[in-house]
């Protein structure tokens, strides 16, 4: 089992690994997608992040399919399902440059991820967190 975020999903604890550095070359264009549309959800995003969630667990369930995640995501775990997978991967929000106003609050009757665990909930699209220092040995 490669080690993840726990997330509740369908009454079970799920591992959500990080996704590989191929599937996320491969997903990028979808992660924008998603992170631009903030909680504006459509059937179209729906299906991306379903996409994104299935091929993160597959790395830990490769039986799991596209299907069976749709079933598994709800109004309820989908947005902390997807930033466990994008905060797993590596990524974080993208910080506010100085005077740029805060993202506006979700509509709470607006779409699936109005419950501000939105990727966007934090001012933006998701960057590539920088790798931590090397090591650098002690004489």
């Amino acid at each position: 089992m490669i080690p993840g975020i726990m997330v509740a999903m369908g009454g079970q604890q799920w591992t959500v690994p990080p996704l590989t550095l191929g599937q996320l070359r491969r997903l990028m264009p979808k992660v924008q997608q998603l992170t631009e549309i903030g909680s504006q959800m459509g059937e179209k995003q729906i299906g991306i992040l379903v996409e994104i969630v299935a091929a993160a667990l597959q790395r830990n369930y490769p039986d799991i399919s596209v299907e069976i995640v749709e079933n598994l995501l709800d109004l309820g775990n989908a947005g902390a399902v997807l930033n466990a997978v994008l905060t797993g991967s590596g990524l974080r929000p993208r910080e506010r440059s100085p005077g740029e106003a805060p993202a506006p609050a979700p509509d709470p009757g607006a779409g699936m991820l109005a419950s501000g665990s939105s990727p966007t909930a934090a001012g933006g699209i998701f960057t590539v967190s920088s790798p931590p220092p090397a090591a650098t040995a002690i004489p």
